[in-house]
Parts: C-alpha cells; structure tokens; sequence
C-alpha cells in the first residue's frame, strides 16, 4: 500500500501534540489532586529507563557516530536525540520524588519535549517531501545508509564523503559563480558562462537516479513553465548518479515510477564516460519528458565539485554571482522556494 511519508510523519506530528497536552493537563491534575503519586511511580521509572535507553542505542549513537544521512533527517533524528533522553531523566524524577510540585514540573518538561520534536522534527522534515513519496521509500533510504549498522559499512556515508567530502553547504550567495566545462548532447564542449546573459539562470543539478529529483521534475517545469516566458533562463547539468549500482544503491527505488517494466532495465551505475552519462541525459529526458535544456557535467565532475551539488542542488545566477544556494538534496531540494528570489530579481 502506498503511504506518503508526509502523511505518517503529520500523524507522529499530531500524536506527540496530544501527548504533550496530555502531560499538560496531568500535571495540573497532580498539582490540584490530594491523592498520593505512590502507584503510578513503578511505571514512570520505566519508562523513564526506555525513553533513555532508546535515546542512547538509537538518535543519540545515529548523532554522535553513526553514518552520514541527508541533513534534513539527521536534524530530526538530533531533535529527538535531545528530547528523549531529557524525558527519560524527567519521567525518573518523577518516579523518584513524591512531591506534586516536582512531578508536575517533571510532566511539564516531557510535555515540552514531545511538542517540540512534534513540530520542529516531524512536522518540518514533513514539509520537505513530496506528495508522492511514499513511506516504504523513506525506510529505503533509511536501510541503506546503514543507520542501524556500522558507518564502515554505509553506502551513503561514502557517497557523501566521495561526492562532497562530508559537506552540506553550497556556494555563498553573492560569490562569483565558478565557470567551467560543461557538454552538450551533441558533444560539442562550451562553458557554462556561455549560458549566462542579463536574466537570471536557474542551474538545476541532478541524475535520473535520485528518487527525490524524479518526484519533484513536474514542479520544477511549472517553475520553468511561469517564468521562461518572463525571461528567465533555465539548464540542467546532469551530474553523478545519485543511487548508482556500484555506489549508495536504493531498493525498488523505480517501481513506483510509471516508465518502469522491471529491474533489470533499471540498473544505472556510474558513468565511465562522457557516452554514458549522455545515455543517462537522453534516458532522463525521454522517461520524465524534461523540457529544460540538458548538458553534462564533464566526466571528472568538476561542476558537481565546485558547486558542491551532489546528489541535487538548485542555484540561480545573476550577473554572474550566486543568487540563491538550495539547500543540499535530497530532502533540501525544493522548487517552489526559488520563487521569492525570481521576484525580486525580476521587477
């Protein structure tokens, strides 16, 4: 069964609140209350020992030593690194100290924790994913980082360190945009400040393999569709796959996809020249029916590299500097938040 993941994660949003508010109106409930906490201390303690020893076997070692993750999930999975274990120490005073002050203050705090890693954890890491992506994909990428392992052994904790050498951060805005070779499908070489003119360019990043870039391409062509005609220049630079074979590979990633026929038409590793990634180009084209003008990334990835957009990055120049930096993809990879920028650039 398909299950948007934005859905699953607005239901932990909503339970963890009413948890919260729960906690709220218990504490008030102790404080006004005559009747002693005695019964209820055995279960608060144990809780409060789980609480600490999830936070600790799960976000706190995922935090401190375990692989690299997109940053959007990391940020969620230290959310709760924070919060659980402070309710498991509170829910232990509680268990400890039969006094109604200190227990209610105690509930107060855990309320507190619940509703902070609903609405900052869940509910923004929520907001970030597409309509169309799909729970059972998300424990897909999750699996495959190796989260729940060793980092020696995560595929995606070498992709990062590989393609952006455990980096996040783009280029800064209002930088000179770095030139370079790019190819177009003819093989002819260019730069890319040939591209350049005094409208802005939108520089989109991206490989067929990278499940998060398939599902948001219907936005970026309306992004395209609203402002082309306006004057702004667009142009995808297909890069290094993102989900390779023979690198951070994702489980029946495709099978959602309305192309697919079966895995063996899907097995995409990485380019070992220019030829094949202008295959992966033409594939990307004709499967998703891109509309936006497509060059390649020279087979050393230098592009990639410099403007430090692996797996997806969105950028806009304008004379020549960096207009915009998109947050790091998959999960910071987001259309729509270009608008604010195109505007003011074109009043």
């Amino acid at each position: 069964m398909k299950i948007p993941a934005y859905i699953v994660l607005r239901g932990l949003t909503l339970i963890l609140i009413a948890i919260g508010l729960g906690l709220v109106s218990l504490s008030i409930l102790i404080q006004t209350s005559e009747n002693s906490l005695l019964q209820y201390r055995a279960l608060s303690f144990g809780i409060g020992i789980i609480l600490l020893l999830i936070a600790f076997i799960g976000p706190i070692r995922v935090v401190f030593h375990g692989a690299q993750i997109p940053v959007e999930i990391k940020r969620t999975i230290a959310i709760q690194a924070f919060a659980l274990p402070i309710s498991g120490i509170a829910f232990i005073i509680a268990a400890i100290i039969d006094t109604s002050n200190y227990v209610a203050f105690a509930y107060i705090v855990i309320a507190g924790c619940a509703i902070y890693s609903a609405i900052f954890g869940f509910y923004v890491l929520s907001k970030t994913l597409p309509n169309t992506f799909y729970i059972s994909e998300m424990l897909s990428i999750l699996k495959s980082t190796g989260i729940t392992g060793n980092k020696k052994n995560s595929q995606a904790d070498q992709a990062f360190q590989r393609w952006t050498n455990g980096g996040s951060e783009g280029l800064a805005i209002g930088k000179q945009a770095v030139d370079g070779t790019v190819v177009k499908l003819d093989g002819t070489e260019v730069l890319l400040s040939s591209f350049l003119s005094d409208k802005p360019l939108v520089l989109n990043f991206a490989s067929y393999s990278c499940p998060h870039y398939r599902k948001r391409i219907a936005e970026l062509q309306e992004l395209m569709k609203n402002w082309k005609p306006l004057g702004v220049e667009f142009l995808t630079i297909y890069t290094a796959e993102a989900h390779a074979e023979n690198g951070w590979k994702l489980v029946d990633q495709y099978i959602n996809d309305s192309e697919y026929t079966a895995e063996v038409d899907f097995c995409f590793p990485y380019a070992k020249s220019i030829e094949d990634r202008k295959k992966m180009a033409e594939w990307l084209i004709s499967k998703k029916n891109l509309e936006m003008p497509v060059v390649l990334d020279t087979i050393d990835d230098n592009l990639l590299k410099a403007y430090n957009s692996w797996p997806i990055r969105l950028y806009v120049i304008n004379d020549g500097k960096i207009a915009f930096c998109g947050d790091q993809g998959p999960f910071g990879y987001n259309p729509s938040s270009l608008n604010p920028t195109l505007e003011k650039l074109m009043k």
